[in-house]
């Protein structure tokens, strides 16, 4: 069993926010040169349910998390960024994750996943 957890905000200000929750919650946690946040499994419920969903209250009231494998990563960038959608990324247990408003139907959208089709199964 995996006895630690991580998590980053790829926007240093929602990190910096998740960081003082989690010393006012007298969580245990250590950060690494890369600004991630390591804590123990054990506090994943409080810190994944608690701490960070308050801090994605704070950046859109109604909010989704949108995962993709690795390498659909920049196509959903792209798309997301030339059809001007708000999103946040974050990094949580070495896996890229979207915080984006819930408004966003990311099933819907049309993305060019041309360069992977190679690993679309048919």
């Amino acid at each position: 069993m995996k006895t630690m957890q991580s998590f980053k905000f790829g926007d240093e200000d929602l990190n910096s926010r998740l960081l003082a929750l989690l010393k006012k919650s007298h969580i245990k946690h250590s950060v690494d040169k890369q600004g991630v946040i390591h804590y123990p499994s054990g506090e994943a419920d409080l810190v994944e349910n608690d701490l960070l969903c308050s801090v994605r209250d704070a950046v859109f009231p109604r909010w989704q998390v949108l995962t993709c494998p690795p390498e659909w990563i920049e196509s959903y960038k792209l798309y997301m960024r030339g059809h001007q959608i708000p999103f946040h990324e974050e990094l949580s247990n070495g896996k890229v994750w979207f915080l984006l408003p819930r408004r966003f139907r990311p099933h819907r959208w049309k993305l060019d996943l041309s360069a992977h089709a190679d690993r679309i199964a048919v």
